[in-house]
């Protein structure tokens, strides 16, 4: 080990700490433009720093991407690196230099889930060895889970109930979801990937069943900066991150599911229909209540979309 080297990194890194911190401060209209109201820019300015003292590689990475990382989760409204497990800043090792990295967590996405409103219940749950476990998809789909073991992961599911009453869920195997995140995800050797993956894991699943939920446009964004690399650049004035989402925004359709979960009662309800497995049953002749929402969330994502003027070089996590 070379003892010089490393005091001079750990030198580096606490002089780009300060920095960062410097950087951040120069700019604390635009944190205050993008955070709500529950976190302070001094909480948020506190919470970043904290990340970099318990992960200095964060010092090294590029200022502008640790920037719009940052800035994101503010505008998001979620706190990073935190025991609650909202979203994480990530170094990420690229062609051009140590770039920071937003990564939403499990509990981030549900807590813009519930925020959006829509939702009356939403969760993913690790199936383990030893557990009952049965599901089927179609017109009487059927989901039933009794944890009685502990053994290793097999399964991983995502479920929402909507609050007009539309359900619907998603399965994958375990291996499914470590083969998904050893191709898509650039920080699956490091991180929450290693630290925590049934965490991630449910995330996984969860993303890809909200591709056929009613969209929201605070989610729809988190779900495409994902894993991105966000140059401060590309940051507006106040401080609201631009993108072009990639994300289809479709009207739901009638459809008779019946869900059984293994602490209730099955459900009866009008879901939306998905690919070849979900099938359209019957066409309401007036536009129902969920119709109506949907429209609303097509025009604010209009409005949205009619904002932005630069697309950030960002993989989907989902190809189509």
């Amino acid at each position: 080990m070379n003892v010089n080297n490393t005091n001079k990194n750990q030198v580096t890194a606490k002089t780009k700490g300060g920095d960062l911190r410097s950087m951040i401060m120069a700019n604390m209209d635009m944190f205050k433009m993008a955070l709500p109201k529950a976190i302070t820019p001094e909480r948020m300015t506190r919470i970043a720093m904290t990340a970099v003292t318990r992960n200095p590689k964060l010092a090294l990475c590029n200022q502008n991407s640790f920037f719009g990382a940052l800035l994101t989760a503010a505008q998001l409204g979620l706190e990073v690196n935190t025991p609650l497990g909202q979203a994480y800043l990530l170094p990420y090792d690229s062609k051009n230099g140590l770039q920071c990295q937003f990564q939403l967590g499990y509990q981030g996405m549900l807590e813009l889930a519930y925020r959006s409103g829509q939702f009356k219940r939403i969760k993913a749950v690790v199936v383990h060895e030893g557990d009952e476990f049965t599901y089927s998809y179609g017109l009487n789909a059927i989901l039933e889970h009794t944890p009685s073991g502990n053994g290793n992961p097999t399964h991983v599911y995502a479920l929402y109930e909507l609050t007009n009453g539309g359900v619907d869920f998603e399965v994958w195997t375990w291996e499914k979801v470590m083969q998904h995140g050893m191709t898509f995800s650039k920080s699956f050797g490091n991180g929450p990937w290693q630290t925590a993956p049934e965490e991630m894991a449910k995330k996984t699943v969860l993303k890809a069943l909200l591709k056929y939920a009613p969209k929201a446009v605070e989610l729809a964004e988190a779900a495409n900066l994902d894993e991105g690399i966000i140059d401060k650049k590309l940051v507006r004035n106040d401080g609201i991150a631009e993108i072009v989402t990639n994300i289809e925004y479709t009207e739901p359709v009638q459809q008779q599911t019946a869900v059984q979960y293994a602490e209730q009662d099955p459900v009866n309800a009008n879901g939306k229909t998905r690919s070849s497995e979900r099938q359209k049953s019957g066409a309401a002749a007036q536009m129902s209540k969920e119709q109506q929402m949907a429209n609303e969330d097509e025009q604010a994502i209009e409005k949205f979309e009619l904002q932005q003027n630069a697309m950030f070089d960002i993989a989907p996590e989902f190809p189509m």
